[in-house]
């Protein structure tokens, strides 16, 4: 997806793509149904997969990965003094309060946050992010915002903008 020094030219929207072939193919085996979700879906699905090797590779080059930027990211966008409880963090990442313990764990040991007993209730564990952590996160959101904004060169402003209201639309359906 990298169209660096030497990367094939972007194809021309109106020539037909391994996509366009197989709504053909459905088109042609199945004329009863409605296969124009192909040309959509398909796409979605594989511009997900591309996406998401995307982001695993740069993120393997700081030496880090999906759950470890998740939640520094949840703790920087909460602002200084860039702190959360653990259950906060959890509700947010969708996971379980051992899998949240797990990461917090390691997360810690690595020194990019601490966890301080709660001051009003000793049952809640605040969760803060060291200067450590910080560095990392920005360094790593700066990096991945630059590469992604850059796998979107192939369209303008006006595109980029329906795009996303379109997206948002869709995903609005499922969340």
């Amino acid at each position: 997806m990298d169209h660096e020094q030497g990367a094939a030219p972007p194809p021309d929207p109106d020539e037909p793509d391994r996509v366009d072939r197989v709504e053909a193919a459905w088109r042609r085996e199945r004329p009863d149904i409605d296969v124009s979700s192909v040309g959509i879906v398909t796409r979605i699905w594989r511009i997900g997969r591309h996406l998401d090797t995307h982001r695993q590779k740069r993120l393997e080059m700081f030496g880090t990965d999906r759950v470890t930027l998740d939640v520094l990211a949840m703790l920087r966008r909460a602002g200084a003094p860039y702190r959360r409880t653990a259950g906060e963090l959890q509700r947010s990442a969708l996971i379980t309060s051992g899998g949240m313990s797990q990461r917090l764990e390691r997360l810690e040991a690595a020194g990019l946050v601490t966890r301080h007993i709660h001051a009003e209730d000793r049952r809640k564990v605040d969760v803060e992010l060291t200067p450590a952590g910080i560095a990392l996160v920005d360094e790593v959101v700066g990096d991945l915002m630059l590469q992604e904004s850059k796998l979107l060169d192939g369209l303008d402003a006006v595109e980029r903008e329906r795009l996303r209201v379109l997206l948002k639309k869709l995903l609005g359906r499922f969340e």
